[in-house]
């Protein structure tokens, strides 16, 4: 069975486990063994915990620290803090990758940079982490590598293009140009469109994702529209 350097990985997360195996539990993908004779329980159940104690945690510090906020202002905050590209940036930030557990061939097709692998991997930890030390640890954690991002800048820019185009009175659609990749983590290239011409394209593990891509691009390179 492989080894992992807890000593090391604790050390990047600021965080002690005193049940190492709900760690290793955290970083084992689901391809891990199922290859082998005999199947490897995944940390899919332990990400499913940690998106609850996640959206908790987050929900409790914006409550506290946003009093006046509305509702929908609290919700896209949250929205922030708790998304695929936050929590991949974190997994990042921490080298998670490097530790999953995973099969070869999981690995050798960007398996330990997927953002949905990295993303899932903090969530598992985040979960693993209440069962180990309750929501103490899992709250320790949380604070120090997401609640402490500037989320300020950080726009949703699909929202934004709807807007622009309300304002300008433009026409704007998505399209699906091409996919790739096995059904579990297939990557999806989609065309932006204005007014029926195509003005930027964007990529992601989801249609979602990559129309939020390419309307990020579309901003990027038209930065006087103001996002």
């Amino acid at each position: 069975m492989p080894s992992l350097d807890y000593r090391a990985i604790q050390k990047r997360m600021g965080i002690t486990f005193r049940r190492k195996t709900l760690l290793r539990l955290a970083l084992t993908h689901s391809s891990f063994g199922r290859n082998g004779t005999r199947l490897t329980k995944s940390n899919e159940t332990l990400e499913f915990l940690g998106d609850a104690v996640l959206e908790l945690i987050v929900r409790e510090y914006l409550y506290k620290k946003h009093p006046e906020s509305t509702e929908g202002e609290l919700n896209d905050m949250k929205v922030k803090y708790t998304n695929t590209g936050m929590l991949h940036a974190v997994g990042c930030e921490l080298r998670i990758g490097d530790y999953l557990l995973m099969d070869k061939g999981e690995a050798l097709t960007g398996g330990r940079e997927r953002p949905k692998n990295v993303a899932g991997a903090v969530e598992a930890v985040i979960g693993a982490a209440y069962l180990d030390g309750n929501l103490t640890s899992a709250r320790k954690f949380i604070r120090k590598h997401i609640l402490r991002k500037d989320v300020s800048e950080m726009h949703d820019y699909k929202s934004l293009l709807n807007q622009w185009a309300m304002k300008e009175q433009r026409r704007i659609g998505y399209r699906v140009a091409k996919s790739h990749g096995p059904p579990h983590r297939k990557i999806f290239h989609v065309d932006l469109y204005v007014d029926k011409k195509k003005v930027a394209r964007g990529s992601g593990d989801s249609k979602k994702k990559a129309q939020q891509a390419a309307a990020r691009k579309f901003f990027e390179q038209n930065p006087l529209l103001g996002a």
